[in-house]
């Protein structure tokens, strides 16, 4: 395993700083690590496994990496190879990621965290249009003098963390989640902190702002999405782009489309803002798209559960647009995130089990 970071931009004693981690990963490569890519030698256990059920035209799978939780399944890809984390993000149980694959029915497991980092989140997924192997992105926490958030590739196993964006500051936050290829390159969006504080502020005041790292390291900002802490969440191969926001401050938050085409709904740039159903009294996120423009996520509802969903319509400058309640049966009703989809119409998310655990899923549609 390899690891190259693009470091043009940042300072001398930054890039000195690089190094160390550029040689971790040649001495795990080397050492065959579980950081280096290598199946985990447990693999989930038949007595642990939730059987597979049918239900909204899918068969759903659990997927629990072995002995961890919570685990949350966060993206798919054409070939129905997923990628997932487990863990709750905090000091105490850090988020580490995995990739499974259905020939295996999802039992078996490898690694996939950033070399040395203490928690990793790898969010999205794809089969590379070129020569074939996977693509990922996601974010790490990154050790040594980089403290803070950084935007993560994986390509076909060459890591790259990518460079701070000039409006970060001192803020370090950056967390990329869709991924997808658009006019043969990758294109990735998510979020940073923009550094408002003076000089000597340390981040003490930050904008949270909707970023897309384009071809060539170039950072495209759409700073105007309305709410508080907007994130985008997937982008499809026409560069049509989603995510949610909170646009009232502290009411239900929403979802939001940006289209960039003649014919998209609202004409070039405009950016729609969604509730499930229209209710704009549910709290809706959006999680991902795939390049048909079908849009996917969780919406709470007059009970304050929380429910999957699927989308469609809601790009196109016609048409109305169509909602649909998707739950993983084996849940409780009460916490589905469907936060995936590829472009077979296959699923993947989380749900509450009536172990009170978290538990990822994925669903495959039958055609």
């Amino acid at each position: 395993m390899e690891t190259s970071m693009i470091v043009s931009s940042l300072p001398a004693s930054i890039r000195r700083a690089l190094r160390p981690i550029a040689y971790a990963a040649a001495a795990i490569a080397i050492s065959g690590c579980a950081n280096s890519g290598t199946v985990t030698p447990a693999t989930q256990s038949a007595a642990s496994r939730i059987a597979p059920t049918s239900s909204s035209g899918y068969t759903f799978y659990t997927v629990d990496y072995p002995n961890q939780s919570p685990n949350r399944v966060t993206g798919i890809a054409d070939n129905q190879e997923i990628v997932g984390v487990y863990g709750s993000g905090g000091s105490q149980n850090s988020y580490h990621s995995f990739t499974s694959t259905y020939d295996s029915t999802y039992t078996q497991f490898t690694d996939d965290d950033y070399p040395d980092s203490p928690s990793t989140y790898m969010s999205s997924i794809m089969v590379a249009p070129k020569g074939g192997g996977m693509v990922q992105s996601g974010y790490a926490v990154v050790p040594y003098t980089l403290q803070g958030s950084w935007g993560l590739l994986n390509n076909k196993g060459l890591w790259t963390l990518v460079q701070k964006h000039s409006g970060e500051g001192k803020c370090h936050m950056m967390e990329l989640f869709g991924i997808n290829s658009v006019n043969s390159n990758y294109y990735t969006v998510g979020f940073y902190w923009h550094d408002d504080s003076p000089p000597s502020g340390n981040c003490s005041k930050h904008t949270q702002y909707v970023t897309e790292l384009r071809p060539g390291g170039v950072f495209h900002d759409f700073t105007g999405i309305s709410g508080a802490n907007p994130n985008a969440a997937g982008v499809t191969k026409d560069g049509y782009i989603a995510g949610s926001t909170d646009i009232s401050g502290n009411g239900p938050s929403q979802g939001w489309t940006k289209a960039v085409c003649n014919g998209c709904r609202g004409g070039v740039g405009a950016t729609r803002y969604w509730n499930y159903n229209m209710d704009s009294h549910r709290s809706t996120l959006i999680y991902g798209v795939n390049n048909a423009g079908v849009v996917v996520g969780t919406y709470q509802d007059a009970s304050d559960n929380w429910h999957g969903f699927m989308a469609t319509q809601l790009f196109p400058i016609s048409g109305t647009p169509t909602w649909k309640t998707i739950d993983e049966p084996s849940g409780i009703g009460t916490n589905t995130a469907i936060s995936g989809i590829d472009n077979n119409g296959d699923i993947c998310g989380w749900y509450m089990g009536s172990d009170g655990k978290t538990h990822g899923f994925v669903g495959i549609y039958n055609k």
